[in-house]
C-alpha cells in the first residue's frame, strides 16, 4: 500500500515536471487576474476575454459565414443594452436552456450555431454579473481555476477509472470527487447554502464536459492553443459555463 502510494507520487512529480509549461502558465493566468483585481482592471480582463473567444470561435471555425457575423455583431450591440437592461440577461440563459436541450435531442441540428450564440450568452453573463459585484467575476474565475487544478493534480496523482472516456479522455473520478468536494466546501464560505454550493460545485463539471462534448463532435483537441498547454480561452472558461447561469438566477 505505502509502496504504491510513493510510487504514485513519484509519478505525479514527474508528470508535474514535464507539465512545468503548464503550471507556469497557469501560475500567469492566476498573477493577471489578481493583479487585475487590486488595480481594478476589470475592463481589460473583460475585454481581452470577450475578443480571444471571439478570434478563437472564428479559428475553430464555429464563425464561418456572413450570418454568423451578425450574431456576433448583436452580440457586441448587447453588452451596454445589458448594463441598461439586465432583465434581458434572464431571458437569455433562458434561451441557452433551451437550446441545450434542442442540441441533446437533435444532436446534429445546427450544433456550431447553437453553441456560438451559447457562448456569447455566456461571455454576457461576466458583464452582468461585474455590473452588479466586481467581487464575484473574480470569485468564479478562481473557483474554475481551484477546480480544473484540483482535478487534474488528483487525476494524476489517484487515477482510477474514468467518467465519460468517449468525451473527455482524461477526466477520472478521483480527480472529479476531489474536486467537487474541496471546491462545494471553498463555495459554502461564500455563504450559500449547502444544496445551493453542492448545485454550483457539479455545474463545474457538467460545464468542463459540454465544452468537450462540444470539440469532440468537432473533432477539436482544443479551440485554441493561445494558453499552450492549457489550450485556449474556452478551455479555461468552460467549467464556469453552468455556474455563471445558475448564480445569474440567483443574484440578480
Amino acid at each position: 500500500m505505502l509502496k504504491n502510494i510513493l510510487n504514485n507520487l513519484v509519478r505525479l512529480i514527474e508528470n508535474l515536471v514535464i507539465d512545468k509549461n503548464r503550471l507556469v502558465v497557469g501560475f500567469f493566468i492566476l498573477f493577471f487576474f489578481v493583479f487585475c483585481y487590486f488595480f481594478k482592471l476589470d475592463y481589460i480582463v473583460l475585454l481581452s476575454v470577450t475578443f480571444l473567444v471571439i478570434i478563437e470561435l472564428y479559428k475553430s471555425k464555429f464563425i464561418n459565414n456572413f450570418s454568423d457575423f451578425l450574431v456576433v455583431t448583436f452580440f457586441v450591440l448587447m453588452i451596454p443594452l445589458n448594463y441598461l437592461y439586465q432583465e434581458i440577461i434572464y431571458l437569455l440563459n433562458f434561451l441557452i436552456v433551451i437550446l441545450i436541450i434542442i442540441n441533446i435531442l437533435f444532436p446534429n441540428f445546427y450544433l456550431k450555431k447553437i453553441f456560438l450564440i451559447s457562448v456569447l450568452i455566456f461571455i454576457l453573463n461576466f458583464f452582468v454579473l461585474f455590473y452588479n459585484d466586481r467581487n464575484i467575476l473574480y470569485i468564479i474565475f478562481c473557483i474554475s481555476f481551484f477546480n480544473d487544478t484540483i482535478a487534474y493534480i488528483s487525476g494524476k496523482f489517484l487515477k482510477g477509472p474514468l467518467i465519460v472516456p468517449f468525451i473527455s479522455p482524461n477526466k477520472t473520478w478521483s480527480g472529479t470527487t476531489v474536486s467537487f468536494i474541496l471546491s462545494f466546501f471553498l463555495i459554502y464560505q461564500l455563504n450559500f447554502s449547502i444544496l445551493f454550493s453542492a448545485l454550483l460545485s457539479i455545474s463545474l463539471f457538467f460545464g468542463d464536459i459540454f465544452f468537450s462534448y462540444i470539440k469532440r463532435k468537432n473533432k477539436l483537441k482544443d479551440f485554441s492553443n493561445i494558453l499552450h498547454n492549457h489550450g485556449g480561452i474556452l478551455d479555461r472558461l468552460d467549467s464556469m459555463f453552468f455556474f455563471s447561469i445558475i448564480l445569474i438566477y440567483n443574484l440578480i
